[in-house]
């Protein structure tokens, strides 16, 4: 299926997907945690165009001898907030697998320099 098929509504309500850890949508930046542990990095796609996030996740594995059959996947798609631009999304994938999406605001305060002050 297509990620636009698939494609879910959220209203700050995450208990129905297992995948999304947290997602923070402020003045300064959306900010989407997924547990992906499950996949392998080559597993994870993110994509970004037509003013959406696009994050899709697919594993399959089946034995050697062709007794058992495995298949994963997901797709999830955000609206990329007014006032982002799309080239400023980023993501980023820990060692334990929590894959972080980040589109931040363009007006978004700089964060403080250690020991100086913002002005």
């Amino acid at each position: 299926k297509s990620c636009e098929s698939m494609r879910k509504s959220f209203g700050g309500n995450f208990k129905d997907d297992a995948n999304v850890i947290r997602m923070k949508d402020d003045e300064n930046q959306l900010e989407i945690s997924l547990d992906t542990h499950q996949y392998r990095p080559d597993e994870l796609k993110v994509n970004v165009g037509n003013g959406m996030i696009c994050i899709e996740a697919k594993h399959e594995d089946k034995s050697e001898d062709g007794s058992k059959f495995v298949s994963r996947q997901f797709c999830r798609k955000y609206s990329i907030p007014k006032g982002c631009k799309p080239e400023r999304v980023s993501s980023n994938l820990s060692s334990d697998g929590i894959l972080i999406v980040t589109a931040p605001q363009e007006n978004a305060p700089k964060p403080a320099i250690e020991g100086g002050r913002s002005v």
